[in-house]
């Protein structure tokens, strides 16, 4: 997951794609859930070029967990990536990893492009609770960002264009509050961060 010399080579891909980071210092030792929204198709490995130098320190992996449709088209190239499908088996396998001390990355919402920000589904929370590890909100930026009544060559900017990155500070779920409570204080986080507002359900 990210070992060997792919590192350097996503690193190389990508490097027309990462912009600015804000809020570096904020990021916990592992393990952790990082929370972010999803902007490209490339988010994931863009995600490990900004924050190696973060992964390198702690000799650790990244894993994803994603859509098991996506999953289920581009295979091969997430499970390289160590993506593992955002189902209840996923969940049990991040969960495993959370308690080896590995850092769990979840981009929590299913709505990429759209002017506000959808509450996110509970898995993150529901991690952060049962393996009492910090959740880690994180807002990606896009330079061009596509809506449901943007252009082809948006959406072809989106994928291709510098993006920033904001990392907010970590807290541990307060399970004095639903998960539902805690979801929706995460996603409000992660919506002021990108400069959205939370949609109803």
């Amino acid at each position: 997951m990210y070992y060997g010399g792919i590192e350097y080579i996503t690193s190389l891909l990508l490097w027309t794609q990462q912009g600015t980071i804000e809020g570096f210092y904020n990021l916990p030792s592992p393990p952790c859930v990082l929370v972010v929204n999803h902007v490209g198709p490339y988010d994931p490995p863009l995600l490990v070029r900004m924050l190696y130098p973060w992964i390198k320190k702690y000799n650790k992996k990244l894993v994803y967990l994603t859509n098991p449709k996506v999953l289920a088209m581009f295979g091969p190239f997430h499970k390289t990536f160590g993506t593992f499908k955002g189902t209840k088996q996923g969940l049990k396998q991040a969960l495993g990893f959370l308690k080896k001390g590995t850092p769990v990355c979840i981009f929590a919402n299913r709505d990429r492009l759209t002017k506000t920000l959808k509450r996110f589904h509970l898995g993150p929370a529901y991690l952060a609770s049962i393996a009492n590890v910090p959740l880690v909100p994180m807002g990606l930026i896009a330079k061009h960002e596509v809506f449901p009544s943007g252009d082809f060559l948006q959406m072809i900017k989106n994928a291709f264009f510098k993006k920033n990155l904001i990392i907010g500070k970590p807290f541990f779920v307060d399970k004095k509050l639903s998960l539902a409570k805690v979801t929706e204080e995460l996603t409000l986080k992660v919506a002021e961060m990108i400069g959205k507002t939370m949609s109803p359900r």
